[in-house]
């Protein structure tokens, strides 16, 4: 029985946790942490940084589980993928997990608020999905990656009008 999305991130991180020796990328100046404890190259990191910011004002909780990936253990991922005990992976030096902008997040299934969030707002941010059959793996492609016309989401959904907060009964007074 195959394990569903979410179980396979869970596995992954275990993986990459536990893989000896493996480098995470937060030794080298190139690549920084972001929340959750992975790392991206910088610039993806500060966009990925702003990303999470934007999503936590909308009550949306981002968790990677994925980011930055040594040589080895992007060797390792693809053996085991090769040996069906895991999840699917790029053959070494094609993923852009290798690059520093490939991001896997866990956000459950396609109607989830998580992954409608970032269907909506991550191309602000310079991210998009990649993978058709990944929802959540998701990658820093500024120059690709287009910016929605002014009062539209990601989707060129027309956005809601903006409301004031509602006044407190001490600012009446």
């Amino acid at each position: 029985m195959p394990f569903p999305p979410l179980r396979w991130s869970l596995l992954l991180a275990l993986l990459c946790l536990l893989a000896p020796g493996v480098s995470r990328g937060a030794g080298s100046k190139r690549f920084v942490s972001i929340p959750g404890g992975e790392s991206m190259r910088r610039d993806a990191a500060k966009a990925f940084q702003r990303m999470h910011t934007a999503a936590r004002r909308d009550s949306i909780a981002l968790r990677a589980v994925s980011g930055y990936r040594s040589a080895r253990e992007q060797r390792l991922l693809y053996r085991l993928y090769r040996q069906g005990l895991g999840p699917k992976a790029a053959r070494p030096g094609r993923s852009n997990h290798q690059r520093g902008i490939a991001v896997d997040l866990i956000v459950g299934h396609e109607l989830s608020p998580i992954y409608r969030w970032l269907e909506t707002n991550a191309c602000r941010h310079g991210f998009r999905r990649t993978v058709a059959s990944e929802p959540w793996h998701w990658e820093y492609l500024p120059r690709a990656t287009r910016v929605p016309a002014p009062g539209t989401n990601c989707l060129g959904e027309k956005l809601p009008p903006r409301t004031p907060p509602p006044k407190l009964a001490s600012d009446l007074s």
